[in-house]
């Protein structure tokens, strides 16, 4: 039987670890930069990066390259055959309990989270959500409310690669911190993002657990400080609650 490392293509992994470093850029990068990140040579880097961009995957910009629309052909295609994801939108449709709120569903991408699916409100945030956004789990409602669920020594080394930047005065400062914050949210069923990702927007976010208790997904809300009363926290965290609890037994059959 042939070896799994003699069966590897060496151009393949390093397509996807340039695309990969792309799509985690604010920025377009150049061949050197991309060529250290990934430990390539610059000769192959700059030949796969060309090729991207002959074949529409990649734009060669004037400061280096940066993914294309054509990338959202394959995210569309994962999309689109994602139960979760069509369960999430078809609950929206028929419940309209949160028709004025932005909705979220993410799911945890060691310690980020990863939006699948988002509808955002008419409302100013002063924040828009897409999908594929990344943000710092420890920071996000959803984040929050899905590690809450991590046996604690996961969580620890999940969130073990250094704390994120603070996004705001409002952010958990470090792990100690959002260990204690985190019986809380386990215990009442969501969790809060006051003003953590964005200064002035509250979100609420509740885990969709698997048969095994463990996270797969996360449904947030969010909505504006001043919206964001005790009550109304309380009246639409458990509606996320809910919600969240309609697609895990989705998701279990």
């Amino acid at each position: 039987m042939t070896e799994p490392s003699k069966r590897r293509a060496p151009a393949a992994e390093r397509t996807v670890l340039i695309l990969d470093r792309l799509a985690a850029s604010p920025t377009p990068l150049g061949v050197s930069e991309l060529a250290r990140d990934i430990g390539a040579p610059k000769s192959s880097v700059y030949g796969i990066c060309e090729t991207l961009v002959e074949t529409g995957v990649l734009h060669a910009e004037s400061r280096g390259y940066s993914l294309s629309a054509h990338c959202l052909r394959w995210s569309g295609a994962y999309l689109n055959r994602s139960s979760l994801v069509s369960e999430f939108q078809r609950i929206l449709a028929a419940d309209c309990r949160l028709a004025n709120y932005t909705v979220t569903l993410s799911t945890l991408e060691e310690d980020q989270v990863v939006y699948l699916a988002c509808r955002n409100s008419n409302k100013p945030l002063g924040f828009t959500f897409q999908i594929g956004m990344r943000l710092p789990a420890a920071y996000s409602a959803t984040g929050k409310a899905m590690l809450s669920h991590v046996p604690v020594e996961e969580r620890h080394t999940i969130l073990s690669n250094g704390w994120d930047t603070p996004f705001t005065e409002n952010s958990v400062s470090d792990l100690k911190a959002f260990d204690a914050d985190a019986e809380k949210w386990r215990a009442q069923g969501y969790a809060v993002d006051d003003g953590e990702i964005r200064e002035g927007m509250v979100c609420l976010g509740a885990p969709v657990l698997g048969p095994d208790g463990a996270p797969i997904a996360g449904i947030a809300i969010s909505m504006t400080s001043a919206e964001a009363r005790p009550d109304k926290q309380k009246e639409l965290g458990e509606i996320t609650r809910e919600i969240a609890n309609m697609l895990a037994r989705h998701y279990t059959g």
